[in-house]
Formats: C-alpha cells, structure tokens, sequence
C-alpha cells in the first residue's frame, strides 16, 4: 500500500534526482479518507516543487484483480484533480513502454528497472523501494518524450508529476508515482510519509 514518487530536474549531462519517497496509507482507514491521503500528498508535492508535468502509469483493462484496477482508477482520479487544480498536465505511459524505455525489456522485472534506472541517473546504488524506482523510471521517460518541446514542457519550467514528472530544458524533471505498483492501488502520505531529499 504505497506509492512511490520521483521528481527529476534536466541538465546538460542527464537528468538529476530532486526528491524521492513513498506516500503510504493503510488498510483500517475508511476509502474517502485513503484518497484524501493521496490527494493531500500530491497536493503537498505540487505546492513544494511546481512541476510542469505528472506522468502516471496507465491502467489496462486485463488485470488479473478487478477490484485493484478500479481502487487504483480512484486512486489516479485524485491525482488528476489536483494536477487540474494545479494546471499541471498529465502524461499516461503503460507499464510496458516505460520498462521498454529504461531496460530495453518491456516485460523487465523490478529489479531490472531499479538497476537501469540506477544506471540512467548515476546513482550510487540502485533506488529501493522498487516503488521509487517505478516511479523515476515513469519521471525519466516522461522527461525524455517531453525534451523535445512536447507536453509539460516550458522554458525555465519545473519538470513532471507522476503518479510522475518530465520537463523540458532549463526545466524541472518529472515527479512520477508507481500507482500501480501498491498492492490496492490506495497508496497515500501518512504523516510520516518520506521524502528523502
């Protein structure tokens, strides 16, 4: 029951790590109050690093657990509401092209993309949770499509939120969030919520 998120900022040589964490909600809390953890943590994450873009993954209709898939629905429609709020686009990328984009493998396993994205982003060893990886893999692919003058970006702009977050240059990275990789897609900030930068 956690969501990762990863905000990236573009620069000459690649792209650098801003803030990475984990919202988190638990099971005994009733769903509206699960959803308003999610809302008030994308919200705080909006506020603190004005992204230019939320990149989030895409939902498919063969999920081996329909009641995850709609949880999860909820769970980005609060995104998208305070990304809206906020004037802040949203990018959807399935979980497929992202893995295809940083291991070259769009059925890669978690532990690839935390090695690749490791890799990608020089980083002393690879990012754990797999939550986080998740979503700076989401970030970083949605910072790449955007470089090239696409959505979100702007010049001197803050990257992308998303659920991850892309930007163009000069601009802010990509605040990406693993939703669907909690176990019910109700991931959310508890007042202990990380952020490790």
């Amino acid at each position: 029951m956690a969501t990762g998120y990863g905000l990236l900022e573009r620069e000459t040589a690649g792209s650098a790590v801003l803030a990475v964490g984990v919202i988190t909600t638990t099971t005994d809390l009733a769903f509206e109050a699960r959803l308003r953890i999610i809302y008030d943590g994308v919200h705080d994450l909006l506020v603190k690093h004005t992204p230019d873009l939320i990149v989030l993954e895409d939902l498919y209709s063969e999920y081996k657990f329909p009641r995850t898939a709609l949880l999860m629905a909820h769970a980005r429609g609060v995104v998208c509401l305070a990304a809206g709020q906020w004037g802040v686009p949203v990018m959807s990328l399935a979980p497929a092209e992202v893995k295809s984009a940083v291991a070259f493998n769009g059925a890669a396993s978690k532990v690839q993309v935390q090695r690749a994205m490791g890799r990608l982003l020089k980083l002393a060893e690879p990012p754990h949770p797999s939550h986080v990886a998740d979503a700076l893999a989401l970030a970083w692919t949605g910072l790449s499509r955007t470089s090239s003058g696409g959505l979100g970006s702007s010049s001197g702009g803050r990257g992308s939120l998303s659920g991850g977050l892309g930007s163009s240059s000069g601009g802010r990275g990509s605040l990406s969030g693993g939703l669907g990789s909690s176990s019910d897609g109700a991931g959310g900030r508890s007042p202990g919520a990380r952020d490790s930068k």
